[in-house]
This record gives structure tokens, sequence and C-alpha cells, in this order.
């Protein structure tokens, strides 16, 4: 019967798009909670399986004669892993969807089940993707305050910073009016062609949304953490300043991505920030669970120091700038440590 060879069909594809994102979720994005939601609807479905006559279904299978068998209909290369990702996704989607609809002609309540596992797919497509936009790398963020745009050659900065080692780019602007600071944003969105470098904006929810940044950093006088949340979505990252532990594990309850804590050192770019001792620094490290990264006067002669204490990451402004760009922020990338 033809609604055996099309269920046939549709369970492989299923079983094979499940498995290949259960191999993602385990070796490429390394998530236990993804894993596990991923292995929870693989469990389902084999549930769903043993209620079909699958004698029945793989008997009436003709592939030597399917008429998609030599097709190049869905055969486009995937450029990227994201794409990858979505492929399987979209095939799961397509496959649950065809045995719930075609299902429903033969035995309705097998159908209702079909239903569940399908927006269990759903879910997992949003997690997936909300992992694959927060993920970053915190190891070297390069602060690019006002003083330091060199507005001619800012895409030549952008490219300098992200093929050298930048991990995250943060802009930092407080006294250019907001016209002049968008556009400064989107020219830097537009340089930075590198998916893995993030791009941050300081303070600035607003401007971060209209550029299209990856997130904003903010401090403890500017809008909560939650509010932010609420405005931009669950795939933003948003960082928060930290001086000490209780501002730290707020920040952390209140859902921020990762802290910045200092100042660790005197710096130039805020002369009245506060110091942060190694030793908070430390202790922070130790108590919460998301990415710190060591901001304040930190140079190619004390970094180190400061990943010692358990930092992910390094966040670094006057020291970047006031010198050989390239040669600079070569001088702090980790494998020297």
């Amino acid at each position: 019967m033809h609604w055996l060879r099309i269920i046939d069909v549709n369970i492989n594809r299923l079983d094979e798009s499940l498995k290949q994102i259960e191999d993602i979720t385990r070796f490429y994005l390394e998530d236990r909670l993804l894993l596990s939601q991923i292995r929870d609807i693989r469990a389902h479905f084999l549930q769903f399986k043993r209620l079909l006559p699958l004698t029945r279904i793989i008997g009436a299978r003709r592939s030597q004669k399917d008429l998609g068998r030599k097709t190049r209909f869905d055969s486009l290369k995937m450029r990227t892993f994201n794409g990858l990702i979505l492929s399987c996704l979209s095939r799961a989607k397509e496959s649950a969807r065809t045995i719930e609809e075609t299902i429903k002609t033969v035995d309705p309540s097998l159908s209702h089940q079909m239903k569940d596992i399908r927006f269990k797919i759903y879910d997992l497509e949003k997690n997936i993707m909300i992992t694959r936009a927060k993920r970053f790398d915190p190891s070297l963020v390069a602060i690019i305050d006002e003083q330091y745009l060199s507005l001619p050659y800012l895409e030549t900065i952008i490219r300098t910073l992200a093929s050298n080692g930048a991990t995250m780019i943060q802009l930092r602007i407080k006294k250019m009016d907001d016209r002049h600071f968008l556009s400064i944003a989107r020219r830097i969105r537009k340089a930075l062609n590198k998916p893995r470098v993030k791009f941050i904006i300081n303070n600035r929810v607003d401007i971060a949304l209209a550029c299209n940044a990856d997130g904003v950093h903010v401090g403890q006088c500017d809008m909560p953490i939650t509010d932010i949340r609420k405005l931009a979505g669950e795939m933003f990252i948003i960082g928060a300043s930290a001086h000490n532990l209780r501002e730290a594990k707020r920040a952390e309850l209140q859902g921020a991505d990762y802290l910045g804590v200092g100042a660790i050192y005197p710096t130039k770019t805020k002369c009245d920030a506060r110091v942060c001792t190694q030793r908070n620094l430390r202790t922070i490290c130790r108590r919460v669970k998301i990415p710190v990264i060591g901001i304040g006067g930190i140079s190619n002669r004390n970094y180190k120091a400061v990943l010692r204490t358990g930092a992910s990451g390094i966040a670094v402004a006057s020291y970047l700038f006031e010198g050989n760009l390239k040669q600079r922020i070569r001088s702090l990338t980790r494998s020297q440590i």
C-alpha cells in the first residue's frame, strides 16, 4: 500500500536526522542538556515505532524503483556547520509532520503521539539555536574606546583584531551623539565577517539591537539584565560588570552570560574605576558558573597573572591601541601562557 511506503521513507529520514542531531550535540556542541533532550526524543520515537506494523512497512519498501533515488533535489552542499544543523532539523520536522498526517488516515491515536514528537523537535531546534547564538570565546576581548576610534581605518582595525586573536570586540562610546554612534556600530558589524568573533556594545541596548550586535555589556547602574532579556530575547549575549562577589552573584542570578570584573589594575581609559584585587577576582571565578573576564590595565606584562586566577579571559583597551596593533594583540594570545 502507498501509505506504508510513505511511512517507511519518513521513518528512515527521521531516524537518520535524529541520530545526526544527537552526534552534533554530543561531539560538536558538547552540551549535556541538548544531548539529554535529543535522546528523550529518540526514545519517544522508538516507543512510537514499536506500535507500528514494521514488518509490513519494511515489506512495502521499493527502494530500487523509488523515483527520488537518483534525484539531486536535496543534495545541496552545506557550507557551514550551522547550515548542517538547520538541514538536519528541517528534515526531522518534515518527516515528523508527514508521518503524523499520513498515519492519521489509519490510526488517529498514533497521529497524536507523532504530533508530540514533532513539537519536541520544535523545542529542540529553538534550544540549539539559542546555544549556537550565545556560544562565545571570552579569552580575548578587544575594547574599542571612543578615544581610540580612527574612523578612516576602522574597518582595517576590525579585520586586524579578528584575524590576530581577538575573540570578542566591544565598542565603548559615552559622549558621541546617537546617530554617529550607530553609524560606527554598523560599520563594525559589516566589517566583522567572522561569526566566531562576537560584537558587543557597551551600555546601549538600543544601539546593539539597531546594528544587530551579538550582545551588550552593562554596568551596575545600567538597565537591569532581566529587562534587557525581555527586550532582546534569549539569543542575545549579556555581559555585566562586577567589582565584588555580591555583584557577581546577583548578575549571574539575573541571567548574565558572562562577567567583566575589574579594574584589576589602574587603567587609562577609566581613571575613576575602582580597583578590584586579584584575590577578589579569584574568589569570583571560583564562586560563579559563568565565564569571568578580567578587565582594567591589562597588558602583555600582567595578563598571565590574571588568567592564573581562573579567569576565562581578559579584556584590553589602551594597551592594544597605543602601539603596533597586530604585534600587541598577538602578544596576548593564550598560546603563550
